[in-house]
Formats: C-alpha cells, sequence, structure tokens
C-alpha cells in the first residue's frame, strides 16, 4: 500500500475514533448530569418530606384556616404522585405514600370534630405535658410523630436504594469510557507503529546512501523494496546518481572542447582574476595582437588589465580611462556587467568595437575571489550600416532632399546654430495635377519631374534656405527672412519656379503649385508644430480653387479642430443611430400625382439639434465617412420601401443620392443587391442618383460597375446636370434613366433667358437619350407653367412639399393627395 493511502487512511481512522470518543465522553457527562439531577431531586424531596412533617405537626396544634389546609392537601398530593414515580423500582415509596395518607387522613379526622382538641376540659390536661395538651390530643399528636418518622425512615430507604443504583450506573459509564479511550489510544499506537515501521527502514537507507555519496562513493546505490513512495524517491534518487555520472562525462568532453569553441568566437576575449591580472586569452585575441605587431608570445596574459587602460595616451584615453573604472566597478561587485562602444581607427580602415565585461559567478571554492571576462567585438559592419541607415532614414530616396524627419532636424540644428528669426518664413507646397501627369506620361516621368523641382528649389535659393520633401508631390523649405522684402515677394518667386516648364528629353510639362506658409514670429516652437501649422494652411488653399498660398492663422486651428469633433461626432451618429431620412416628393407637374421621392438625410444631433446636410456631408467626405453614411441611407430607405409596401400603398420610386466614394470601393454594386435582396424590394423602385463630380474619376471600373447596376434594374439619375465636370460623350457611353436639372438654372428661368434656354437644351438632350427629365426647385406656380411650356413633366420643390418625415409622408401616401394640399397664397406666382 502507498504511503499516502496508509497514512489518510490512518488519519482518517483516529480522527473516527476520536469523534467517537468525544461522543462517548459527551454521552458520558450527559448520563452523569442525569443522576446528579436525580440525586439533587432526592435531596430535595427529603427536604419536603420534612417540612411537610412539621406542617402536621403545626396543624394538630393550632386550628388552621380552610386555605392552608387546602394548601396541605395539595402538598401531599404533589409528594404521592412524586413517590409514585419512585415506587415501581423501589417499594419503600409505597409505604411512604401510605403514611403520607395516614398524616392526611388522621388531620382530616381531628379537623372533622366539632372544636378539634383545643375545648377539651382543662382537667383532663397533664399538668406535666410541654404542651398543656389534652391528652387525646397528645395521642394524636404523637402518632402523627410516629406517621412522620415512618415516613422519613421510609423515604431514607428510598434514596439510600436510589444513590446506591445511581452509583453502579456511574460505575459502569466510566467504565464504558475508559474502555474506549483504552482501544482508541491502542489503535493510535498500532497506526503510528505501522507508518513507522513503513518509514524508518527505507529512509535510513537513503540516508546511508546520501551520507556515502557526500563522502565520494558515486557508485553506490539504495536497494529498491516495494512500491510505495519510498521505493519510488530511492528508484529517483539512484536515476539521479546515473544522471551525474552521465553529467560528469559529458562534462568531461565539454571542458576538452571549451578552448575549441571559444577560441573560434569571432571575439578576442580575455579571463581576468579579481584583481584585473590576465589569467588566459583565446586564438582571436592572439591574433589581433600579432596582427598589430604588439610584442612578447604571453600577449598580455600575465599584465593588469586596468593598469594597461589607465596607462593609455592618445585619441582614445578617454574611452579607456572609462573602461577601467567600468571594469573595476564590475571586478568589485558593484555591478554585474559593463558595455561600451569605441572607435579604434587605424590611417587606412575605420574601425568600432564594442567591449562587454561579465563578472564571473562565484562558487564555494572562489568566494570573494571574483573575476571577469572580456570580450571586444568588431562591429565595423554594424557601424556603417547604422551610418548608412541613418542618412537614408533622413533623405528622400528619390530626390535626395530631406526627408520629413530630416527636415525636422536639420530645421532644430540651423535653429541652434543661427539662433529664432522671426522674419524666416516656413512654407509648404505641392503641384498641382501631379496625378495627371503621372497617368498620362506614367510614373517615370512623374518622379523625373519630382528631381528636376528639387533641383530648382536646391539651386534658386542662398545656402541658408533649407529644402525637403515630405511626401509624394509636397516640398517643404524654410526661407531666411533677409533674402526678401516681404513674404509676398518671397512667395512669388515660388510661384515663378512652379510656374516655368519643365523640360524632360522630348516633354515640356507645365506646372503649377498651391501652398500655405506661416511666420516664425516671435514665439518659438518645435519643428513638428510648425509643420503642423503649414499643413493646416496648404489645406485652407485646398478649400478655395482659385487660390495659390494661404497663411496660417489660429482660427483655421479652430476650424481645424471643429472639423475633427464633428468628424467624432458623425462616427458616434453612426454607431448611435442619430441619422434619419426625410422624403420630397417628386410630382407629375400635369397632375400634382406623387410619383416618387428623393430620400434626404438629416442628422439629429444630441446637442446642437436639426443638422442639415451641408452642414456635414463635406466634412464627412473628407473623413472617409461619406461611404459608411451612404451605405447607411442605401439600407434605410429600401427598409421603408418594404414597409410602405407591406403596408399595401402604391409603390413609388425612391432616389438615393451616391457619393463618388461609394463607388471607389469596388463593391457598391454587391452592396445595392445586398439591400435589395435583403428587404425584398423590386430594383425598379429605386434610383440612384449620381452628381457629375464622378466623371472627374472616369475609368474602365466605374463603367463596368453603373453598367452591373444598370443590368441589376435599378434606375441611375444625373443629378445637377450642368454644374460640373458633364460632358455628352460621357452621357452616351452611360446608361443614365434620368437627368435632373440644377436648381440654379430652375429659379432663373423667369429672370434669365439663358437659364429658359439652357432647360430646354437639357430637355432636348433627355428626350435624344430616352431619359425621363425632373426640374428641382420649383417653388412657385409660374415656374411650374414654365416648366410645362417647355415640355418638362416631372419636378420637386417647395411648392408642392418640403421634405417630410417618413410618417407625414406615409400618410401623404395613404391620402394619395394631389399636391400642393392648399394652394398658394396671393402674390407668391
Amino acid at each position: 500500500m502507498r504511503l499516502v493511502r496508509l497514512s489518510v487512511i490512518s488519519i482518517v481512522a483516529c480522527l473516527m475514533g476520536l469523534v467517537a470518543l468525544l461522543l462517548v465522553g459527551l454521552h458520558s457527562k450527559g448520563e452523569m448530569q442525569e443522576k446528579q439531577a436525580e440525586i439533587e431531586a432526592l435531596m430535595a424531596l427529603h427536604h419536603r418530606i420534612g417540612e411537610f412533617s412539621k406542617a402536621s405537626d403545626a396543624l394538630l396544634v393550632n386550628r388552621a384556616a380552610p386555605a392552608l389546609r387546602e394548601s396541605y392537601r395539595a402538598e401531599a398530593t404533589s409528594l404521592k404522585q412524586t413517590l409514585a414515580a419512585l415506587a415501581e423500582d423501589h417499594p419503600d415509596a409505597r409505604r411512604a405514600i401510605h403514611y403520607v395518607d395516614f398524616l392526611v387522613g388522621t388531620l382530616s379526622v381531628v379537623y372533622a370534630q366539632p372544636n378539634g382538641l383545643s375545648e377539651e376540659s382543662e382537667a383532663r390536661r397533664q399538668a406535666d405535658s410541654p404542651l398543656r395538651l389534652p391528652l387525646r390530643s397528645q395521642t394524636i399528636m404523637n402518632q402523627v410523630a410516629g406517621y412522620g418518622t415512618e415516613l422519613d425512615a421510609a423515604l431514607r430507604e428510598v434514596a439510600s436504594q436510589r444513590q446506591a443504583q445511581i452509583a453502579r450506573d456511574a460505575n459502569w459509564i466510566a467504565a464504558g469510557f475508559a474502555g474506549a479511550a483504552t482501544l482508541f489510544g491502542l489503535f493510535c499506537v498500532v497506526a503510528f507503529g505501522l507508518i513507522f515501521r513503513r518509514i524508518n527502514g527505507p529512509l535510513r537507507a537513503l540516508s546511508r546512501a546520501a551520507r556515502r555519496v557526500e563522502a565520494g562513493e558515486h557508485a553506490v546505490r539504495v536497494p529498491i523494496a516495494g512500491s510505495d513512495e519510498f521505493a519510488d524517491l530511492s528508484r529517483t534518487f539512484n536515476g539521479m546518481l546515473d544522471q551525474q555520472d552521465a553529467m560528469v562525462e559529458t562534462l568531461s568532453d565539454a571542458l576538452a572542447t571549451r578552448r575549441a569553441l571559444i577560441d573560434s568566437l569571432p571575439a578576442h576575449i580575455a579571463l581576468l582574476d579579481g584583481d584585473g591580472k590576465i589569467l588566459d586569452v583565446n586564438d582571436q585575441w592572439r591574433h589581433y595582437g600579432t596582427i598589430n605587431g604588439y610584442r612578447g608570445k604571453a600577449l598580455g596574459v600575465g599584465s593588469n588589465y586596468l593598469s594597461i587602460c589607465r596607462a593609455s595616451e592618445g585619441s582614445s584615453a578617454e574611452e579607456a580611462f572609462e573602461v577601467a573604472d567600468g571594469l573595476q566597478a564590475v571586478l568589485q561587485g558593484e555591478r554585474d556587467a559593463f558595455a561600451l562602444e569605441y572607435p579604434c581607427h587605424s590611417p587606412d580602415q575605420r574601425r568600432w568595437f564594442r567591449l562587454m565585461a561579465s563578472r564571473l559567478a562565484p562558487d564555494l571554492e572562489t568566494e570573494g575571489m571574483l573575476g571577469a571576462v572580456v570580450m571586444h567585438v568588431d562591429i565595423t559592419e554594424r557601424k556603417l550600416a547604422e551610418k548608412e541607415l541613418k542618412r537614408q532614414a533622413y533623405r528622400d530616396p528619390l530626390t535626395g532632399l530631406a526627408n520629413r524627419l530630416g527636415f525636422t532636424d536639420a530645421f532644430s540644428k540651423h535653429i541652434a546654430r543661427q539662433g529664432w528669426n522671426p522674419h524666416d518664413i516656413l512654407a509648404l507646397l505641392d503641384i498641382r495635377e501631379m496625378r495627371n501627369v503621372n497617368d498620362a506620361h506614367g510614373y517615370d516621368v512623374g518622379d523625373q519631374l519630382l528631381i528636376e523641382m528639387a533641383r530648382r528649389l536646391e539651386h534658386h535659393f542662398s545656402d541658408d534656405t533649407l529644402v525637403g520633401r515630405i511626401t509624394g508631390d509636397q516640398f517643404i523649405l524654410l526661407l531666411p527672412g533677409e533674402d526678401f522684402a516681404s513674404p509676398r515677394e518671397c512667395l512669388d518667386q515660388l510661384a515663378d519656379m512652379f510656374h516655368r516648364p519643365i523640360r524632360l528629353s522630348e516633354l515640356v510639362i507645365e506646372l503649377a503649385a498651391r501652398g500655405g506658409y506661416t511666420l516664425l514670429g516671435e514665439e518659438e516652437r518645435s519643428p513638428e508644430t510648425l509643420l503642423h501649422e503649414v499643413e493646416i494652411a496648404l489645406h485652407e488653399t485646398r478649400q478655395h480653387e482659385n487660390s495659390e498660398f494661404s497663411r496660417y492663422d489660429r482660427e483655421m486651428d479652430r476650424l481645424a479642430q471643429q472639423r475633427i469633433d464633428l468628424t467624432r461626432d458623425l462616427r458616434r451618429a453612426l454607431e448611435d443611430d442619430q441619422f434619419e431620412l426625410h422624403y420630397q416628393p417628386k410630382v407629375d407637374l400635369t397632375t400634382g400625382d406623387v410619383i416618387g421621392c428623393e430620400a434626404l438625410i438629416r442628422w439629429m444631433h444630441p446637442e446642437r439639434g436639426m443638422q442639415m446636410p451641408g452642414q456635414f456631408i463635406p466634412v464627412a467626405e473628407q473623413s472617409q465617412l461619406i461611404g459608411p453614411i451612404g451605405d447607411w441611407v442605401l439600407f434605410q430607405a429600401c427598409r421603408h420601401l418594404r414597409e410602405w409596401q407591406e403596408a399595401g400603398l402604391d409603390l413609388i420610386r425612391v432616389s438615393v443620392n451616391v457619393s463618388v466614394d461609394q463607388f471607389r470601393s469596388g463593391d457598391f454594386t454587391r452592396k445595392v443587391r445586398e439591400a435589395l435582396e435583403v428587404h425584398a424590394i423590386d430594383p425598379a423602385s429605386l434610383t440612384l442618383e449620381i452628381t457629375e463630380s464622378v466623371f472627374s474619376e472616369e475609368s474602365e471600373t466605374l463603367r463596368q460597375q453603373l453598367d452591373d447596376l444598370h443590368a441589376l434594374g435599378v434606375r441611375l439619375s444625373l443629378d445637377d446636370f450642368g454644374t460640373g465636370y458633364s460632358s455628352l460623350l460621357y452621357l452616351q457611353q452611360y446608361p443614365f434613366d434620368e437627368i435632373k436639372i440644377d436648381m440654379g438654372f430652375v429659379r432663373g428661368i423667369l429672370d434669365e433667358p439663358l437659364n429658359r434656354n439652357i432647360v430646354s437644351m437639357i430637355l432636348g438632350i433627355s428626350h435624344v437619350l430616352g431619359a425621363d427629365t425632373v426640374a428641382e426647385g420649383v417653388e412657385t406656380t409660374a415656374v411650374r407653367d414654365v416648366l410645362l411650356e417647355l415640355g418638362c413633366r416631372i419636378g420637386q420643390g417647395y411648392y408642392y412639399s418640403m421634405p417630410l418625415e417618413v410618417e407625414d409622408f406615409r400618410w401623404l401616401l395613404e391620402k394619395k393627395s394631389r399636391l400642393p394640399l392648399t394652394l398658394p397664397s396671393p402674390g407668391t406666382s
């Protein structure tokens, strides 16, 4: 049996025995307490009998009131009940009951007489009686006293018998408890004796073997008997001795090869003692010393390394002293290791080394005599590579100009060298239409153009000008203010440089630039802060198509922060479903019937309330959120279409605006198909309105997506026709089902003949293409009449209805009302 199991069984058995012994003790204690209670009850009964006898005598001498006699009889009854409980085991208790009855009967007879004992003649009283009672009274009293004596004797006999019985029971209880305790003790002795026997032998064998191994007898092994834990321990001990023998053999082989391994390391290694004396060196150390002309075959062995370092002179003396201090700290135990990289150049070669000194771990024999291992590793290749990487990290690989990191470093050094000049100008420029150059002539020509522009910038300005290229087509310049009469003169020169054509082989390319700039001013700022300022200024320039340069001011920062905050709010709006759709009816101008609607997004901002698209769509386009917002509009409009269909309303076409960004992802057709399938919508009931800006990124991919959408059955509408990058060629190539006339032309149709002619021309183009025409911005009866006169049959605008919330538009469909719902007020047409 396993020792653990045997120990557990013994412990459990001992605990169970202990519990049993405790239970026996508790039971014995309870029995003894019961016996003690019985003795106390007998003593109390004896006291009551005595009191009862005294009461009997008193009642004989003096005639008592009826209430007292009734109490006497109640006490007698109680005594009889108590004695009756003892009568079964003690016959004398029955005798005591009879005497109680005799006493009660005698007193009852005495009190039954008319005058009792007190009215007897005085002559009959005995003169020598202490109580001077009549003779008959003395006789009765003597009789009562005799009954009391007999009662007391009977009770004493009962008490004696009961006490003897209790004593016998107590002896048996004590004997039982002593027997249980003896059995428990014997069991514990046997259990622990068995465990001791199982442990003593194997433990002594292991102890003897351990002492012999400690004395150096490595061949000793512990005999194994049984299958308990000591057998496992003995096997493990023997296995450890076997492993130790194998390790000793392996260590011997390792020590034999240690020298070869150390000699093969590509480092110069020396072993030092606790005082810094060189005890041994490897082959690389010897080879380096030989090729460098050191004298003596020992090559430093036996010399003190610290003394050699402290005696150094020349350009490397400072590093040598630092090595001596660091190595001494290692040898004294103040630090575990020391490392230093230092140059070791020769007239014909540049070299660097890394010195590493490590403290040797102490053992029992060498404690207090610590040494160290010193290694010199050649790191020349790494140093040269680091210098090249640093050069590449700070330089633009195409133009050789400083990149963003290099420019900030050069700027910091420039300020440290020449100081902060408030009149200096930091300008950031980018080349307009650089993408068109790459698309038209290829990226190789684009790269050559950038290189040529970099050379122009470098050669045009003074040596104090810093020039860098921080991204694809953006150049950064720090221009000394003293070189120009004003910032405008400086910026004009920059613009002139970019406007001059660049000749590349047979190509002549004309360029233009736009940029942002900031004056250093009196407040000193970090290079990163200045770069942030010119980037904001450049962003401001890009917002104005005809602008060339914008100067940074703090208001730009505020506007930029507003864009950042608005972008964050837009992301949260998508997550929290803060957008909602309003629907503006499209109306048959002839009848006023609702034939369609346009879904228009609104943003219910939790703090600023209702936000119109013009307040957040431009920011959404800049922050790449227009795609997710457009997808939300698409799926939401299809959901509403499905709800109207399930309500049995007449189905109409719903138009959804689509941005160019949604096409850039390449999977817009898949999303439209998914929205139609999820909500089970007829594709013909969905119209996608696309602005003319889509043609600015015309490509085969875009054309394929529009063809796929048209094949899917979705209607395509060209929105705001005539205001953007329009082309009749594009209209012929793309499958548009509808053309929307921009509201700018419609609103001015009464005032400008040109607007009337443009609307008429668009209607003609639509007729040729077989597309429907929708007039936006119909706000008066007169405008509607002119449109009807020109042949336009569909329109939308505030004359008919403003954009309606979902519930209001649904009510309009349910009522099948014609628009406008009320007559316009006088004077509006």
